[in-house]
């Protein structure tokens, strides 16, 4: 859910006008990549990119996730592209896969959950994707598909395929709700979007993520807005399936707990941990996105009640071995397809289709 901050309701008189030079020279940018003034890199192999359109938690990280998976089931070797936020490594490109993941090294939380849920995965951390790219070219021959995280408006690497993702709030107003109001085609500093709607264009498909039970009073804004653009949608939603007792430990029932999110959307979340649990929280500690985890490491040990926290902040927490003592679960999720506009094909058959027979 792309979230407005305070300052943007507030200064929108103000903030809009900079959103219009903003979108001029997003669309130049563009422009001179598109007409070749500006180079491209052309990797070695396909590159398929997830991104976004918009800031905010539109469910990147699961949606690579289920790439792994679904490759690795058709045994294609794939290589994660990804910036690695929050987290100063020794070296960039840096290689992130099973033997890595048991250095001393910090890492980046979304890069770990990916390899730990995907062992046989590997994610290339860096600033520059072209560089990445070169990297796996070098050491890792057998790769066939790049993926890459979060790339949309990173044009100096090549990319043979676009998933882009959105959430309801791109697609239509969210009443009584200012923090997470209406986003279509509202640029940043003014709204959350980092290009125009021409972009769009660039998309292979997209990928709505938004739960069943909202989806009908939201699919007729959504095929009126994205139907000029002629490329597939699917919609999909996150369900938690189980708590996973971290560091270990067996599980208990649950009376009272506290939550814990550090992700783009940290009020989703809440609504689903207390929608499975069937009780409201006691307690939320919510933090900015791919924020330390230090500045509320004092509160979480003083804790006295269960903590409930997303699989990425897990990744976190699990590093704070002064945790070990406390009653710690995360929320294991499975990304669900429920919904189609534009095209009678599932996601994977769309991929199947689509991405396969260019590897």
């Amino acid at each position: 859910m792309a979230q407005k901050h305070k300052p943007q309701i507030l200064l929108a008189p103000l903030l809009f006008p900079l959103s219009l030079i903003f979108g001029a020279i997003a669309k130049l940018r563009a422009a001179l990549f598109g007409l070749g003034i500006k180079k491209s890199l052309r990797p070695h192999v396909p590159c398929l990119c997830v991104g976004n359109i918009s800031w905010g938690g539109t469910g990147k990280s699961p949606v690579i996730d289920y790439l792994l998976k679904f490759f690795r089931a058709r045994s294609v070797p794939c290589a994660v592209l990804s910036r690695g936020y929050g987290t100063k490594l020794p070296q960039h490109p840096f290689l992130l896969d099973k033997n890595s993941l048991l250095s001393t090294v910090p890492l980046p939380d979304e890069p770990r959950m990916l390899v730990k849920k995907n062992p046989d995965a590997a994610v290339i951390i860096g600033p520059d994707r072209t560089l990445s790219a070169a990297y796996a070219q070098k050491y890792l021959p057998e790769t066939r598909l790049l993926l890459m995280d979060d790339g949309f408006q990173h044009f100096r690497l090549a990319r043979d395929f676009n998933l882009v993702l959105l959430d309801k709030d791109d697609l239509i107003a969210k009443k009584n709700s200012p923090f997470a109001t209406y986003s279509w085609n509202r640029l940043i500093p003014y709204g959350t979007w980092r290009e125009p709607k021409s972009a769009l264009h660039r998309a292979s498909c997209f990928l709505v993520k938004c739960p069943p039970q909202e989806w009908n009073s939201i699919a007729q804004s959504a095929a009126e807005k994205l139907r000029p653009f002629g490329k597939p949608l699917f919609v999909f939603d996150l369900r938690i399936q189980e708590l996973v007792p971290l560091f270990g430990k067996a599980a208990k029932p649950l009376t009272a707990y506290a939550l814990l999110a550090g992700i783009g959307n940290p009020l989703q979340f809440k609504e689903s941990a207390e929608r499975f649990l069937g009780r409201p929280s006691s307690a939320d500690f919510f933090l900015k996105d791919h924020a330390p985890m230090d500045s509320v490491l004092p509160k979480l040990l003083r804790l006295e009640i269960p903590l409930v926290c997303t699989e990425k902040d897990a990744a976190k927490l699990e590093t704070f071995p002064q945790l070990a003592d406390k009653e710690i679960y995360f929320t294991a999720t499975q990304l669900n397809f429920h919904a189609t506009l534009f095209t009678a094909q599932s996601f994977d058959s769309w991929l199947a289709d689509t991405v396969v027979p260019r590897l």
